[in-house]
């Protein structure tokens, strides 16, 4: 097939989950409760600017007996990318970078609970271009 305009430069290669802790509150108490998480994305760049690694670190009710939430999970998830036609600027692949990475998150984060015999919990979408906007070290 012969690339396009609508090809993209980056190149999402695969994604390894690395981490991934839950704790059970069993003095949980109640039902309704909005779903607390942060997202923490941090970037390695290859010395010849053609690979992207991100990593992203998901915590969901943190500190969960303390706060009264049904659990506490942790989640490292590390995707990688390559960018073809040689060094390019790779700031600006960030925000996609991360945007395909977090429905594998949404997922991962959705089975496990279902499997872990509590109601499963999905994450909602977020604005990934606020999220990056925000962590103005990036």
């Amino acid at each position: 097939m012969n690339g396009n305009q609508s090809d993209s430069i980056l190149k999402f290669e695969n994604y390894i989950v690395d981490t991934v802790i839950f704790k059970y509150n069993p003095n949980f108490e109640g039902d309704e409760l909005e779903i607390q998480f942060d997202i923490e994305p941090q970037f390695e760049i290859s010395d010849n600017k053609d690979k992207l690694i991100v990593i992203l670190t998901v915590e969901i009710f943190k500190n969960a007996v303390e706060h009264n939430f049904p659990f506490e999970m942790s989640l490292v998830v590390v995707g990688m990318y390559r960018l073809e036609g040689g060094a390019h600027d790779i700031d600006r692949f960030k925000t996609n970078a991360v945007a395909i990475l977090y429905p594998y998150i949404r997922t991962l984060v959705t089975n496990f609970t279902a499997n872990s015999n509590i109601p499963p919990l999905i994450l909602p979408t977020i604005n990934v271009n606020k999220l990056i906007r925000e962590r103005s070290e990036f």
